[in-house]
């Protein structure tokens, strides 16, 4: 009788030991952070659909959230899809989830709350071995805005990138009237780097655009800390050993 093959009685590897980005997992006092999964869209498309501009103007350099639910999702999905192929060792992105660890008793939260997806923070980088600079985007779903929340975030995915991946250097950027995307740069010690002049969301008008930059060092530190899991094996899966 044929002998059974090694495959037939090896362990399964789990779906992070397979996907090493599906494994890295940062959290600050109040958020997890960790790239979404297919289970997790609905929740990232009732976040997105929630509305997540309190300003006249669209503050993103595409008009992506002023699509319906139908479109949204036709439009935002297969983006999350194709930043998966950027696995470096040079080009990566990480496209990072934003959830509540737990329920935030002051707001009245209940229990179920814990896990939900509110947001993004998105984490990129091109020519990663020689520049050592990663580039950020971010949004928050309406009722989760004005808590200190998208600061949190941010300043966690700093915290990763210059402590725990080898980050040099980070950069950002706002149009000049968004005085809220601004105000999280300069809490966390970016500088004005330049302005530049770009298209409006639309592509109809321009803009001024405020470019952000933020060496390690300048890192202007929350009193909290972070916990990561699974940075070596993100890292060994990217070619950065």
């Amino acid at each position: 009788m044929p002998q059974p093959s090694d495959h037939s009685v090896t362990p399964a590897r789990t779906l992070e030991e397979l996907w090493p980005p599906f494994g890295l997992f940062i959290e600050s006092p109040r958020l997890v952070m960790r790239v979404v999964r297919e289970a997790d869209f609905p929740a990232y498309a009732a976040a997105a659909a929630s509305g997540v501009t309190h300003t006249s103007r669209n503050p993103f350099r595409h008009p992506w959230n002023e699509k319906g639910p139908e479109d949204l999702v036709k439009g935002s999905l297969p983006f999350l899809w194709s930043t998966r192929s950027a696995i470096g060792p040079d080009h990566w992105h990480l496209a990072l989830g934003v959830f509540l660890k737990v329920a935030d008793d002051a707001r009245g939260g209940a229990a179920e709350e814990s896990g939900t997806l509110i947001g993004m923070q998105d984490c990129y980088a091109q020519d990663w071995t020689v520049l050592r600079t990663i580039s950020s985007g971010s949004w928050l779903r309406a009722d989760r805005q004005g808590e200190g929340v998208g600061t949190e975030a941010r300043a966690a995915m700093l915290l990763w990138a210059f402590d725990h991946f080898g980050a040099e250097y980070a950069e950002s950027g706002a149009y000049t009237w968004n005085e809220r995307s601004r105000r999280v740069s300069e809490t966390l010690g970016y500088f004005t780097s330049g302005t530049r002049r770009v298209p409006d969301a639309h592509g109809e008008k321009p803009e001024w655009e405020h470019m952000f930059r933020l060496p390690k060092n300048d890192l202007l530190r929350p009193r909290w800390q972070i916990q990561v899991t699974g940075n070596d094996a993100l890292k060994s899966f990217y070619g950065h050993d």
